[in-house]
């Protein structure tokens, strides 16, 4: 049978590829099914997605989508919908957090909950013999039936490897500096209130394990199976963090230093990593590694954002970072509807004091769902479902600032963090802002950054 699968993505930067669509094509060609993608990561105009469809003459179409990429999910399969009359089923995160939402729309035809990859099997083997099965698990029904999750898969060594050829993988590891990417477990232990995996404990209560980790063998052998097929200079993990299972961590940075050896990059948590796990992913080649500080203001990270960390606990991690060799990276969130241009302050001095190499800045949103979304919805602060860029704007009516002053904030918190410490890492970031909305220069963006701050550094 033949399958379209459909990638919106509309995230400027870093460009990646949708590791469930992959995992999903896999499977459905490891089950004798022919796999197309539509892929917008890189542009798509109308022209080549009719081009697509009249070519490949698709039996059924499945799209991933999040909230912030909804709206082209919508847009591109509105088009589909009107060149054929065929099923579409829509996946992805803001699917299992509002089904009502996709079922609304006329362009979809099924809403995917949950973790659904045998579940589109199932639904394509179904339509293959011409008796569409309603009683699928995960899947919901226009008009028809609304069926329960299911189970969780515990044992992520049964799913094959995201299938990266569909998605011409060595453009997105050349568009990023000679990266590949991959996750090593599912889900997330924390209760954070803008998050989504609160939403999603709740959600698969009593349906299994939540976090999951796949073993150090299959992790490897993705690994390596992806370096025999491309080009890849460095390796990053999406793993929300990294470092939970202690036993796991030391397996795998045992095994990566002598059987991958490549520079990699982690995400880690307050709290949840130690200063021995820093050395030892140093000694394993990790370069980097992300920490989540979101606010400065202890009252607003753990009363309002429900991240349960002190200052002191969060310098700490970072010291203990660096004092293993690492660089440091801080994920920082400002327009949090219950802060104040004092409280963002806050952030900036917590940032100059832990000096991180690398500070990220995202503008809050709301997400369907969450703590967060439901304070908003009941103050009437949200203003559609998602934006288009956490960057760059947001879909929440700040009550005290404005999206525009909020972006000149974000603009300018790398240089105010550094400019006491070091004046051209500082100047570096301003300008970087500045050149981020001419084209030319987010293509090179990431290649001119990681050199020009690695030199600053180094000296």
């Amino acid at each position: 049978m033949r399958v379209l699968l459909v990638y919106p993505n509309i995230v400027e930067s870093p460009k990646d590829i949708s590791i469930g669509l992959g995992i999903i094509s896999a499977l459905l060609k490891k089950n004798g099914h022919s796999v197309e993608l539509l892929d917008n990561t890189f542009g798509l105009d109308d022209e080549e997605i009719v081009d697509k469809v009249k070519g490949f003459d698709p039996e059924l179409v499945a799209v991933t989508a999040a909230s912030n990429d909804l709206k082209r999910a919508e847009e591109i399969c509105s088009l589909i919908k009107k060149l054929k009359n065929i099923i579409i089923v829509c996946g992805g995160y803001h699917a299992t957090v509002a089904p009502e939402d996709i079922l609304e729309k006329d362009c979809f035809d099924v809403a995917a909950i949950g973790e659904a990859e045998y579940s589109l099997l199932k639904l394509v083997e179904s339509i293959e013999k011409n008796e569409v099965d309603y009683s699928i698990e995960n899947l919901w029904f226009k008009g028809k039936e609304k069926n329960k999750i299911a189970f969780l898969n515990e044992d992520l060594d049964k799913l094959p490897f995201a299938d990266r050829e569909i998605f011409d993988y060595q453009k997105y590891i050349n568009s990023n500096r000679g990266l590949a990417t991959f996750m090593s477990s599912k889900g997330c232990p924390f209760l954070c209130s803008y998050c989504i995996n609160k939403v999603l404990i709740d959600k698969y209560k009593g349906k299994g394990k939540f976090l999951r980790f796949r073993s150090v063998d299959d992790v490897l052998d993705e690994i390596k199976e992806v370096l025999k097929n491309y080009k890849v200079k460095e390796i990053e993990f999406y793993d929300d963090t990294f470092t939970l299972d202690k036993v796991r961590l030391k397996e795998f940075c045992v095994r990566y230093e002598k059987e991958i050896g490549l520079p990699f990059y982690v995400n880690a948590r307050v709290n949840a990593v130690t200063k021995e796990d820093f050395v030892f992913l140093k000694k394993a080649g990790c370069v980097r590694v992300s920490i989540g500080i979101e606010s400065g203001d202890p009252k607003i990270r753990n009363d309002v954002l429900k991240r349960n960390q002190s200052d002191e606990q969060i310098i700490e991690t970072f010291e203990n970072a660096k004092d293993a060799g690492l660089k440091t990276y801080s994920f920082n969130m400002i327009g949090i509807p219950q802060e104040n241009y004092e409280n963002i302050l806050k952030t900036i001095e917590l940032n100059r004091k832990i000096q991180p190499d690398y500070v990220g800045v995202s503008i809050f949103n709301a997400y369907n769902g969450t703590e967060l979304y439901e304070y908003c919805k009941e103050k009437n602060l949200l203003q559609g479902i998602s934006s288009s860029s956490y960057f760059q704007s947001s879909n929440v009516v700040h009550p005290k600032l404005s999206v525009k002053e909020l972006k000149k904030i974000r603009d300018s918190f790398g240089f105010e963090v550094y400019r006491k410490h070091n004046k051209k890492r500082a100047y570096i970031d301003l300008i970087d802002k500045k050149l981020t909305r001419i084209p030319l220069y987010a293509k090179l963006r990431s290649l001119l950054i990681e050199k020009g701050v690695k030199r600053l550094i180094e000296k």
